[in-house]
């Protein structure tokens, strides 16, 4: 029997629907979209417009706006440093903070070892940022603020609008990771004015190795310099062949997410608040990190006290958790998300992350929660 799959953080299931739209792309409609002949080129052209409009609704942006990538992390990249290479020498400061995912935290790390000033600005007990902090840390020289939309080990969400109005009314480029977030809740552009923002496909039932960097007025101006170069595509923002199918999938798994996303987000919040529930009730010395109110429907991480996180997942092999981000996967430092919390050594040792998904059942999470309370009462009585 398959394992109880509780890890959508790390990536989701491909949902069916999603795949069949790929399928004739990998198939019959090969072409590369550079190919003129309308049979070849104009087919898979169409389709890759198709899937920008797709994306495009989804966070309510017009499609000229995005950029494809290969997911989340090539699209912070490319926003943190391709900015940073385009402004001029008296702006060479950037703001962020200390939860942030490792493909935006290591970017400004590496602007920092050549000169930049870089701020790192802290979080509190429930891992929000204070907006003022905020607001005196920008000065001069700042180019680009980069603050996450919902952090993807304990689903906190930050205070974005009021950071993009602070940004906007400062004349500060504002970047958003939005890669656990699009897809699980309503994101629009129009209301939450930031100027680069980062999906990935396969946070929401679509292919690995796709996602989309939307750059607000990409049609007046390029904000950002190249960081692969050859053949000019994408506006000359990112060049390379696009990967036509998965692109495909991206916009199959938006328009899946535009239709679906309230229902998804009702659904994923019962299943939480249901898991969380039994453990409650029947497991003394546990509790939940991060806000339990500011947060990502689809996100629970918490602290089994007495109990050491890896050694508890190996108890729980008819159920798929994670101790953090699975691209730390060979990484067994303890989590900085957890860290910067201020919570004691401990704590962070013995906590786990459960992500639920459209596709898990009440019976399922009911079930997990039997096995997660076993599996604890377990260690404590051995250890």
């Amino acid at each position: 029997m398959k394992p109880i799959y509780l890890d959508h953080c790390s990536t989701t299931p491909i949902d069916p629907s999603v795949l069949d739209a790929m399928l004739p792309f990998l198939r019959e409609s090969f072409g590369n979209p550079g190919t003129p002949h309308e049979l070849v080129g104009g087919v898979v052209q169409r389709a890759v417009r198709e899937a920008r409009e797709a994306v495009a609704e989804l966070i309510n942006c017009r499609a000229n706006e995005l950029v494809w990538t290969s997911g989340a992390t090539e699209s912070n990249n490319l926003a943190i440093l391709g900015l940073a290479e385009s402004v001029p020498p008296a702006k060479r400061h950037v703001i962020t903070q200390v939860t942030e995912h490792s493909s935006v935290l290591e970017p400004c790390r590496y602007l920092q070892e050549r000169g930049w000033a870089v701020t790192y600005l802290p979080v509190d007990c429930f891992g929000q940022i204070n907006v003022d902090e905020l607001t005196e840390a920008i000065n001069d020289a700042t180019a680009i603020v980069s603050v996450m939309w919902g952090n993807n080990e304990i689903g906190t969400l930050q205070p974005v609008k009021e950071i993009a109005a602070v940004c906007a009314g400062r004349g500060v480029a504002f970047h958003c990771d939005a890669a656990q977030a699009g897809g699980k809740v309503p994101i629009d552009v129009e209301d939450v004015a930031v100027s680069m923002l980062t999906l990935s496909a396969h946070k929401f039932y679509g292919p690995k190795g796709v996602g989309a960097l939307f750059i607000r007025d990409l049609t007046k101006k390029t904000p950002l310099s190249a960081r692969v170069f050859g053949g000019g595509q994408e506006k000359g923002v990112r060049a390379g062949t696009l990967n036509v199918p998965c692109i495909v999938g991206m916009g199959a798994a938006s328009s899946l997410a535009s239709s679906n996303i309230d229902a998804w987000s009702r659904h994923t919040h019962h299943l939480r608040r249901h898991f969380e529930a039994a453990l409650f009730e029947r497991l003394k010395d546990i509790s939940v990190n991060g806000s339990q109110h500011d947060r990502l429907p689809h996100i629970s991480n918490i602290a089994f006290f007495d109990t050491e996180n890896e050694g508890l997942l190996t108890m729980l092999h008819e159920l798929v958790a994670s101790t953090g981000s699975a691209c730390h996967v060979a990484d067994f430092a303890p989590s900085h998300v957890l860290e910067a919390l201020s919570l004691s050594r401990p704590t962070v040792d013995c906590s786990l992350r459960f992500g639920f998904g459209k596709d898990n059942t009440t019976e399922e999470v009911a079930l997990a929660a039997d096995l997660t309370v076993a599996a604890v009462n377990r260690y404590r009585a051995e250890a």
